[in-house]
């Protein structure tokens, strides 16, 4: 049914006009939906066609601080962008428009792809964007990147996870960090260390634990330190070993020994010895100094020395008034003559111990569990140098160099004496480092060029004409 026959069945009146069928101009939509409002009275060539209207991806949702970096698009001019635009609203965009030359694929919702005139690539998804790659994948930024997540990231990787900073490595975590290694854990820093922890710090080994400073160590306690060990404890000094303390000093053991070539042991007040203790010395004086008869030293009981000689004067004097009278009575007692008797059994012959002469404590602090322990820490400076790479590089890295510092260094013939061979064997670089020639070039031109001229007919000759070749 057209609408000719719709007006002859409704009368000629031009202004009714039946929506069934294909109007007679057949410019017009059966639906009433065309043209759009924005299109009413006025061309129908696409706005963004016309310039009149930049088509733009959805770009929001970002981060505060974050810049995207993207210049404002050229609006277009007519007739160098072609436009098509779908009844929903998707658009697929060529503009050639000189200096805002773009392509646009977008989404009626905004997401999509765009590639700007500076060659800049966009791509906007309001959703969920996945990306599946079957084989290897690389990405190669030659400038700077930023990657901002609002909400959680999880990285998995099934394999190794290698990470090369050629400068700075910065993280900054407001939350916790937790690390779980199942096997060994390898740090190497080429310079200093520093740690800070504002709260509690706790170490737990396990196994055996071993620290080498070969340097100075430094622990600063503002607290308490306290140390509990379970075994022995041996602390060997290569110098002095000094400890010092301001209110008391303690030193508690069932056996102890102290064994040096000079000792000096002071106080002001205290004491020493004890029911089983033996003194050997040339000397002893009281309080007031060397003061012969008037030191202030007080004994209790013998000597054995030269005092015993005063002890067997006693018998002596006994003697000489063995037989003369009693000594005149003090108030009707009589009193015997001689020195008073000497208790018996208060001296030692022979000393419990050896006595500690000069040889003796000269053999104890030289020889067994107990002397002086020579203490030599890398003298050399072997390990030093070692962890340092100073002697595999001969000073010229301290550290494992990169491939760019290889180049710098080997451009001096002399570094290549130095140092080739052992980047060859750290496989730093290959073998064949000092070749001019690329590997597996083939044949070489020489630099003189060496003209040949052919004397064989091209093509078929009268010899092969009945061969074949497959």
């Amino acid at each position: 049914m057209t609408t000719q026959i719709n007006r002859q069945r409704l009368g000629n009146n031009p202004a009714v006009e039946n929506t069934e069928g294909v109007p007679i101009d057949g410019f017009q939509d059966p639906t009433g939906e065309y043209p759009k409002r924005e299109y009413h009275y006025g061309s129908s060539i696409n706005r963004s066609a016309r310039g009149l209207k930049v088509e733009n991806l959805y770009l929001g949702g970002g981060s505060i601080g974050t810049s995207l970096n993207l210049e404002d698009q050229e609006p277009s001019k007519f007739p160098f962008n072609q436009v098509k635009e779908t009844a929903s609203g998707h658009i697929i965009s060529y503009d050639d428009t000189p200096g805002g030359e773009r392509i646009l694929i977008k989404h009626r919702k905004g997401a999509g792809v765009e590639v700007r005139a500076d060659g800049s690539v966009v791509i906007s998804a309001l959703n969920n964007k996945v990306e599946v790659t079957g084989g290897d994948q690389t990405v190669i930024v030659e400038g700077n990147g930023k990657m901002v997540y609002n909400g959680n990231l999880n990285i998995e990787v099934t394999g190794d996870f290698n990470v090369d900073v050629g400068g700075d490595y910065n993280v900054n975590v407001d939350g916790n960090v937790n690390e779980k290694v199942r096997k060994n854990k390898e740090t190497t820093v080429g310079l200093n260390t520093n740690y800070t922890t504002k709260g509690t710090a706790s170490y737990k080994t396990v196994e055996h634990e071993a620290r080498v400073v070969l340097g100075n160590e430094e622990h600063v306690v503002k607290g308490y330190w306290k140390n509990n060990i379970g075994a022995e404890v041996e602390i060997f000094s290569g110098n002095r070993f000094h400890v010092s303390a301001e209110e008391q000093f303690v030193l508690s053991a069932l056996q102890g020994n102290i064994s040096a070539t000079e000792l000096s042991v002071l106080g002001m007040k205290g004491a020493i010895g004890g029911e089983q203790v033996e003194f050997t010395g040339p000397v002893y004086m009281g309080p007031r100094g060397a003061q012969p008869f008037t030191s202030g030293a007080a004994f209790y009981g013998s000597f054995h020395g030269q005092a015993l000689e005063a002890i067997k004067s006693q018998y002596a004097f006994k003697s000489e008034r063995a037989n003369s009278a009693l000594v005149a009575p003090k108030k009707g007692k009589a009193q015997p003559g001689g020195a008073p008797q000497v208790p018996k059994n208060m001296e030692s012959p022979t000393p419990k111990k050896p006595v500690p002469k000069t040889d003796a404590v000269s053999g104890l602090l030289s020889d067994g569990h107990l002397s002086i322990r020579a203490i030599a820490i890398d003298p050399s400076d072997e390990l030093r140098d070692a962890i340092l790479l100073r002697d595999d590089y001969e000073g010229l890295y301290e550290v494992n160099p990169t491939i760019d510092e290889i180049r710098s260094t080997l451009r001096d013939p002399a570094n290549i004496a130095l140092v080739g061979s052992k980047l060859v064997e750290r496989q730093l670089i290959a073998s064949d480092y000092q070749s001019p020639l690329p590997p597996k070039t083939g044949r070489v031109a020489k630099k003189e060029t060496s003209p040949r001229f052919g004397y064989i007919a091209l093509g078929n000759s009268v010899n092969n004409r009945g061969k074949r070749f497959k």
